[in-house]
């Protein structure tokens, strides 16, 4: 019997922990230990992302509503832009044809004291002062203008001209008429001008109150980021506490 107690006894103790299984353990103790202060270090790192963002929110939703109420205001000036733009065209069109028409005028009454200072014939006379006109006329720039000054009736208005000049004249009167439609011509190209430029003013004003308002509401919008960053701020500091 005691043979058998003495046989059993050894099996029951525990042999004593190696070498080997005291490192296991302490590499099993260290893996535990080493993943809990990475867990906490990534939800550090999103808390923190989290409150940046929430900071940032004022301004990034100011970006986005600058550029919307941006877009509002550019499409609300936009017809006003269309607008100057036509009208300056139109105003260059008819500056170029009151500079052309006068230099043409010019160089026709020089060429009409020189034909009178050497007693030129009068149908010579005549024949040089129908060939500037119709230069003038070939050049387009009548045309031009008519169609801005007279939008609806340029054809009907120029057609009589026209065909004076295309089938020659000689006499005073005929001169003399054609003389008064170019004055004329001119003349209402010259209050077109002015109007056009008063215009021009006008919408000048237009576009300048569109920027007042436009910076009034960018100064509001980053006014209140500022503001709602402050606050929240302030906010996350007495929270942490």
């Amino acid at each position: 019997m005691m043979k058998w107690l003495a046989l059993i006894k050894p099996a029951m103790i525990k042999p004593a922990p190696t070498k080997l299984d005291e490192a296991q353990q302490g590499e099993t103790v260290q893996d535990d230990l080493s993943e809990d202060p990475k867990r906490i270090a990534r939800r550090a790192m999103l808390r923190r992302f989290l409150i940046a963002l929430l900071l940032a929110s004022p301004s990034i939703g100011s970006w986005f509503s600058s550029n919307f109420v941006y877009a509002r205001f550019d499409d609300a000036q936009q017809p006003v832009k269309t607008e100057m733009a036509g009208l300056r065209t139109d105003m260059a069109d008819l500056e170029r044809f009151v500079a052309l028409f006068q230099a043409n005028e010019l160089s026709r009454g020089t060429f009409a004291l020189l034909m009178a200072a050497v007693s030129a014939d009068t149908k010579l006379r005549y024949l040089g002062d129908n060939l500037y006109r119709a230069n003038s006329t070939s050049i387009g720039a009548l045309r031009r203008a008519a169609a801005i000054v007279y939008p609806e009736r340029w054809q009907a208005t120029l057609k009589p001209y026209e065909e004076i000049v295309a089938q020659g004249y000689d006499s005073p009167e005929t001169v003399q008429r054609l003389t008064d439609f170019e004055n004329k011509v001119v003349a209402d190209a010259l209050s077109r001008i002015t109007r056009d430029q008063a215009r021009l003013n006008t919408l000048a004003e237009t576009l300048e109150g569109y920027e007042r308002r436009r910076q009034r509401v960018a100064s509001a919008l980053t006014y209140l980021a500022v503001a709602l960053s402050i606050f929240l701020f302030a906010f996350q500091l007495r929270s942490s506490k």
